[in-house]
């Protein structure tokens, strides 16, 4: 059995946790379920990605390979490498929540990981369900920043791997190209990588960073959104529409590399337009939002700051 923490008052006043029942299948079956799911989308796209790596001058249809895969499952072990690298980092993200919850007393649902396997990456993400309000805005820093420096921290040997591994290529018109994070940059400022096909670890970590990115912009309750209320409180919300405002001009400086890159930060500031109609931008207050958070916690504030600029991309592929 497990327990969800539920949240009472009286006068006003915070009145502590009381422990309410919840059946284990509740808690349990979904996450696994959508774990397993996950590995196997992202198995068959590490699979297709190796293929293409190997194969440049003839790579074969995702089709294609979907049916080379049903025919013979064992070629999925070429995706093992890619397929652990996305899921350890995207793990390691989500548990940083989850503890952080679990340290306060918060009362959340294990990761849920989504399974992509209509998309290259294998995967759309993961997040977990915070269900109870955050005591105050120490909690709501730690919880929102701890995702965000977990992944990535998980993700620099894969950075640093899947370029050793990346091979290169010659330049072509037609090509898409991914736009390298700054951390990728300094990963490969001592090697002769120009043009080059980024191995499929490579990719995961790539995902990663754009993926760290976009949760820590300050906006409404993503990530960066918690850390911005917890440093500072109601200029949050003029700070989130700063970063809303900023990112539409984003797509529009996209449109002027390419169609694709303007309109994914443009797919991007709708996406986030839907999450205000739903949870609005304005960020909720904690049940005790008077006591300070400390003068540490605004040093992992600024780095934050780091981790984003390290990680954020103005365009995405080109």
């Amino acid at each position: 059995m497990s327990d969800e923490l539920s949240y009472l008052s009286t006068a006003g006043r915070y009145a502590g946790p009381i422990p309410v029942t919840l059946a284990p299948r509740t808690r349990y079956t979904l996450p696994v379920l959508l774990f397993l799911l996950t590995v196997l989308s992202t198995l068959f796209w590490g699979a297709y990605s190796m293929t293409l790596q190997q194969f440049q001058q003839d790579p074969v249809a995702p089709w294609g390979f979907l049916q080379q895969v049903l025919n013979h499952p064992s070629l999925l072990y070429r995706g093992i490498g890619y397929s652990f690298a996305i899921m350890a980092i995207l793990l390691a993200h989500e548990m940083g929540h989850y503890l952080a919850c679990v340290h306060y007393g918060i009362s959340s649902t294990l990761p849920f990981f989504l399974p992509g396997p209509i998309v290259y990456t294998g995967t759309f993400g993961a997040f977990i369900r915070i269900r109870s309000p955050f005591p105050d805005r120490k909690s709501l820093f730690d919880v929102g920043i701890a995702g965000p420096i977990a992944g990535f921290v998980v993700a620099l040997p894969f950075i640093y791997l899947g370029l050793k591994w990346s091979v290169p290529v010659p330049t072509a018109p037609d090509q898409l190209y991914l736009w390298d994070p700054l951390i990728f940059r300094l990963f490969a400022w001592n090697t002769s990588l120009d043009n080059y096909m980024l191995h499929p670890v490579g990719f995961a970590a790539w995902f990663a960073c754009l993926a760290t990115s976009l949760n820590l912009l300050p906006i409404g309750q993503l990530d960066g959104g918690h850390v911005s209320y917890a440093l500072f409180r109601g200029r949050a919300h003029t700070i989130t529409w700063i970063f809303f405002c900023a990112l539409l001009a984003l797509s529009a400086y996209g449109f002027t590399k390419s169609v694709t890159a303007g309109f994914q930060w443009l797919f991007y500031c709708v996406l986030l337009l839907v999450l205000r109609k739903i949870a609005g931008f304005r960020h909720p207050p904690t049940m005790d939002d008077e006591t300070p958070i400390g003068f540490a916690r605004k040093i992992w504030g600024v780095i934050a700051v780091i981790v984003f600029a390290l990680t954020f991309m103005p365009v995405t592929i080109f």
